[in-house]
């Protein structure tokens, strides 16, 4: 018999499965089940032969516990919710402060630029429904929504291609680049980035991390609320939850533009610095698009400031303040999730 050759966390993951009944791939760690194949048959039934003093060596109460929050993490009776707290007390915190305690606006701190990266279940209604979790965008939340600086990109000209992390068939690429446009002149218009490229690269990348471990809740069923706190878990912090089943994630970045996740304690720390931002550099794009007049929007421009949507009533071709502090000729309706 080869036993001596199983580690011990596949031996104990098997006693796990073997005393609670339930199969091997039901818990979540990842193994190597090819190391195992001494004590597993089938789909990774525990086979009886292990002695009885193994057995009694690793079965703990503290053992015994994770085991039942383990075998029931993906079930779909009343167990899940229950083990999802276990691992939740059990697994080591990241640094990041309840976000069911946090407001309506964001506070930067000593930050040059904050504010939120939204991200997608997929289990929304309309465009806000796909298959998988998808990003949003990424919101500095000026104005009443935060206190972040609003920094223009040094190269204001729009997107022509549609960016990784924003290709979706159901959508079709002409819709999504209109979401792009949308994202880019109501949201990276104050991003403090270099252009739109560095802007939806920015979002690529910082996306990439959450959507996978979204990805994983959902298809262990979670609700929003249990993936939130997932994301916590695993170190993105949750700044708080939208409709549409939506998760935002807090955010920062200092006078480079480059953007972090970290929690709102850490804005000071992670994205330090304080002080008038940079001027634009100079650029041999096209000329700066004109700023549009204060009584009207025109489409993929700011329109006037506001704060809420009583300012921007009656106002020409305007028909609601926007996230970003303007007024904008983009119905709410238009959106996808």
């Amino acid at each position: 018999r080869r036993s001596h050759q199983v580690k011990p966390k596949f031996l104990l993951k098997a006693l796990l499965a073997h005393g609670l009944g339930c199969q091997l791939d039901q818990l979540p760690w990842p193994l190597d089940y090819s190391a195992m194949t001494p004590l597993t048959s089938g789909r990774g039934t525990f086979r009886s032969w292990v002695r009885p003093a193994a057995i009694a060596a690793t079965t703990t109460a503290v053992v015994a516990g994770a085991a039942v929050a383990l075998c029931s993490w993906r079930s779909g009776d009343g167990r899940g919710a229950a083990a999802r707290r276990f691992l939740g007390e059990a697994q080591a915190q990241a640094s990041c402060s309840a976000w069911q305690s946090h407001g309506k606006s964001i506070d930067c701190g000593s930050a040059n630029l904050c504010g939120v990266l939204t991200v997608e279940t997929g289990q929304g209604s309309g465009y806000y429904h796909h298959a998988t979790p998808a990003v949003h965008g990424l919101w500095p939340e000026t104005g009443s929504y935060g206190t972040s600086k609003c920094v223009p990109p040094q190269n204001t000209a729009n997107p022509t291609t549609v960016y990784s992390c924003y290709k979706d068939e159901s959508g079709g690429e002409s819709h999504q680049l209109d979401f792009e446009t949308h994202e880019w002149t109501t949201h990276g218009s104050c991003s403090g980035v270099r252009d739109v490229t560095d802007f939806f690269d920015q979002i690529c990348s910082l996306s990439a991390g959450p959507l996978k471990v979204m990805a994983g809740a959902r298809a262990a069923g979670l609700d929003l609320v249990d993936t939130a706190d997932q994301l916590q878990r695993s170190g993105y912090c949750v700044f708080n939850t939208m409709d549409q089943f939506q998760v935002s994630l807090s955010a920062c970045a200092g006078l480079d533009g480059k953007w972090k996740l970290a929690d709102v304690s850490d804005f000071s720390t992670v994205c330090g610095g304080s002080g008038p931002s940079p001027a634009p550099s100079p650029s041999p794009s096209p000329s700066p698009t004109p700023t549009p007049s204060t009584a009207k929007c025109v489409k993929s421009q700011h329109g006037p400031p506001c704060t809420s949507d009583k300012d921007c009533a009656g106002l020409e071709d305007c028909v609601r303040c926007a996230h970003s502090g303007f007024c904008t000729d983009v119905p709410a309706s238009w959106l996808r999730g």
